[in-house]
């Protein structure tokens, strides 16, 4: 037959064996039922849970088809397809006794307890043991966005004291076309000379938007604003034939 859902096994060295607790139990405790009569007394017998000693604590032991798992136990679930395992399942079902190696077990999980402790077991030993599946949980730490790694107002004091001015082009230096994107989603294509800087293509693309407020100017993926170094050339920030995004 199969294991009640309560049962109580006393456990530890200072908690009575088997013999010990039957001279005891009509004293102690009238309701409680012995499970098992058989059994050395050195072995710990199966009680059924009498419940309500506050000097007791219950350890508990849930079986499964595929193993078991006793509370508190840091390694959790215990395959049945260890040796030592299915041994510990098997014993306990035969002789309704706590088994050696699961004794071990329970006394490293009581440790420096002083209480009197028992053993509630729980027989799930029709159905498996399945890990439960992780649930999701929104990551709390810092974000980055791959729109930008910049606010939309650049902090260079440079930069925010900008005046409109459109770009003239040299026709004798070096030039690049480069793809203005401005807000929202306007093409503006322009050439520049490559010695023009981040500053120069702020202020062009701030007198073609000079209503729009203040705007951060973007390229590369993920998206980086060119705005950190505003003296550099364009040569120098590698934007030859760049797509500039405007972002607010």
């Amino acid at each position: 037959p199969g294991f009640p859902h309560a049962l109580w096994l006393t456990t530890m060295p200072n908690i009575h064996g088997l013999g010990s607790y039957r001279n005891q139990k009509k004293d102690e405790n009238k309701n409680a039922e012995e499970f098992s009569g058989g059994g050395k007394s050195s072995h710990t017998a199966v009680m059924r849970n009498p419940g309500g000693n506050p000097n007791r604590m219950v350890v508990t032991v849930t079986l499964y088809n595929n193993g078991f798992m006793v509370s508190g136990d840091e390694k959790g679930f215990r395959d049945a397809k260890e040796p030592e395992n299915r041994k510990i399942i098997d014993d306990l079902k035969k002789t309704k006794q706590v088994p050696p190696a699961l004794r071990a077990i329970i006394e490293q999980i009581v440790k420096g307890q002083q209480k009197e402790v028992g053993v509630e077991v729980k027989d799930k030993s029709s159905e498996n043991y399945y890990p439960p599946k992780p649930t999701f949980k929104a990551f709390q730490g810092q974000g980055f966005s791959m729109k930008s790694e910049s606010s939309a107002q650049p902090s260079n004091t440079n930069v925010s004291s900008a005046t409109p001015k459109k770009v003239q082009v040299d026709a004798g230096k070096p030039s690049s076309r480069i793809l203005l994107v401005l807000h929202p989603r306007k093409r503006a294509p322009q050439a520049f000379n490559l010695d023009h800087t981040a500053m120069d293509i702020y202020q062009h693309v701030l007198s073609l938007t000079p209503d729009f407020g203040p705007f951060d100017l973007v390229s590369g993926f993920p998206p980086k604003s060119i705005l950190k170094e505003p003296s550099k050339t364009i040569e120098e920030l590698k934007l030859q034939g760049a797509t500039i995004t405007q972002r607010k």
